[in-house]
C-alpha cells in the first residue's frame, strides 16, 4: 500500500512523533520530523537545529527526560543520516561506528519504557551521496500486542536499496486518538508530489492544531540549517539560515 503524503500525515489525529524519509519530486532527499503532545510537559518542547543535527529540547527549568529530549536527526561523517524518535538515534550511530551493522544496531533496540503504553522506537537511516539516497531501512521496535511483558521487542523493518524520485517511507509512533493510545511504528510507503520546502507546511496543516508541537523538514545534502522549522510558541517559529535557528 502507498499513500500520498498529505494523506498520511493526516491518518490519525494523535499520530505521537512521525517521520518520512525520501526524495521530492524534484529528487531531493529530505528527512520530515514532527512532534505531537496530550500532555503538558510533552508539549513544552522545541527544536533547536545545528548544522548536522536536529535536538529536541526542554522548554521549562525542569530536569531533562530522555523519553522527551533527544536528538531526532543526526548525520554521519561517512554520509549517512538517522532520524528517530529517541536517544537511540545517538546509539545507532555509536554502534555502528563501533563496527555493528545497521542492522543489528537497529534490531537491538527495545521500545520505550513507558508501560502501559510502551511507545515504539522509530528509527530510519539511508547513505546520501548527492541525490541518490540509498540503503533506507525504516525501523520500528514495537511491544508484542498480545504478550507485552515479553523480553524483546517485536521490529517492523522495511529496507530499500534505493529510492527514486518521489518515494518515501514513513512511520509515526502512535495510531488513533488522544483517549485511548494505539501503538504503531509501522513503517509505509509514501508518494511525495512536491519540493521538500513545500512539504512543512503541509505537514503543520495535516496536525491537529490542539496537539502540534514541532515539524521540520530538511534537506539531506548541505546544512542541515537550510531546512525550515516550525512549532506552536514563538520560540519555535524558526526561519534556517537566520539567527533565530538556534534560540
Amino acid at each position: 500500500m502507498t499513500l500520498g503524503f498529505d494523506e498520511f500525515v493526516v491518518r490519525y489525529r494523535y499520530p505521537g512523533r512521525g517521520i518520512v524519509l525520501g526524495r521530492d519530486a524534484d529528487g531531493a532527499g529530505f528527512a520530515a520530523y514532527w512532534l505531537t503532545g496530550r500532555s503538558e510537559a510533552s508539549r513544552s518542547r522545541r527544536m533547536v537545529v545545528g548544522p548536522d543535527e536536529l535536538e529536541i529540547v526542554d522548554t521549562t527549568a525542569g530536569p531533562s527526560d530522555p523519553l522527551r529530549h533527544y536528538v531526532a536527526i543526526m548525520r554521519t561523517g561517512d554520509d549517512r543520516i538517522v532520524v528517530g524518535n529517541g536517544t537511540q538515534v545517538g546509539e545507532v550511530v555509536a554502534n555502528v561506528a563501533a563496527g555493528a551493522s545497521m542492522w543489528k544496531a537497529l534490531t537491538e533496540l527495545e521500545c520505550e519504557p513507558d508501560p502501559p503504553i510502551l511507545t515504539p522506537r522509530i528509527t530510519a537511516t539511508a547513505i546520501v551521496d548527492g541525490a541518490d539516497v540509498r540503503e533506507v531501512i525504516m525501523s520500528g521496535a514495537v511491544a508484542h500486542r498480545r504478550w507485552p511483558d515479553a523480553p524483546s521487542s517485536l521490529h517492523n523493518l522495511v529496507h530499500v536499496p534505493a529510492l527514486a524520485v518521489g518515494e518515501g517511507y514513513a512511520t509515526t509512533t502512535y495510531a488513533g486518538d488522544t483517549a485511548t493510545v494505539v501503538t504503531s511504528g509501522q513503517p509505509v510507503a509514501v508518494q511525495v508530489n512536491a519540493p521538500w520546502p513545500e512539504l512543512l507546511e503541509r505537514v503543520w496543516a495535516g496536525l491537529d492544531p490542539e496537539l502540534r508541537v514541532a515539524a521540520a523538514v530538511v534537506p539531506l545534502t548541505g546544512d542541515l540549517r537550510e531546512g525550515r522549522f516550525i512549532g506552536v510558541h514563538d520560540p519555535l517559529l524558526l526561519q534556517a539560515g537566520t539567527d533565530c535557528a538556534t534560540i
